[in-house]
């Protein structure tokens, strides 16, 4: 069972803390959460996963989509694991390096930079 709580720690900073199991039957659930919040003016989204107890291939698959979300919305995404279960799946599959890392939300929240903003159409 997938377990989400979001929460804001600060302007335009949302985060997504997740625990339990992030896998085939939940991966559905978590990328609604994702899609929720990226819809918000969010410039920095935070993916708590320390929490999890479990990762499955479904699970990296949605995180690879968030990524995608974020790249393409403009939205800095950071992973915070320190999570053995999660950080050895990532290795394995060899997609580790597509994702920025902090060790705390704090960390995160206070390492934020300003993306650029793509100019207006005119």
């Amino acid at each position: 069972m997938l377990r989400a709580r979001t929460y804001q720690p600060a302007p335009h900073v949302e985060v997504i803390e997740v625990g339990g199991v992030l896998d085939l039957n939940s991966a559905p659930q978590f990328a609604d959460i994702v899609r929720d919040q990226m819809a918000t003016p969010c410039r920095t989204l935070v993916l708590d996963l320390s929490g999890l107890t479990f990762l499955s291939t479904h699970g990296v698959v949605s995180l690879l989509e968030a990524g995608h979300r974020a790249l393409m919305g403009e939205v800095q995404l950071v992973l915070v694991s320190g999570n053995r279960i999660v950080d050895r799946l990532l290795e394995m599959l060899d997609v580790a390096d597509r994702f920025t890392y902090a060790d705390s939300v704090s960390d995160a929240v206070a390492a934020r930079r300003e993306l650029p903003r793509l100019a207006a159409p005119t």
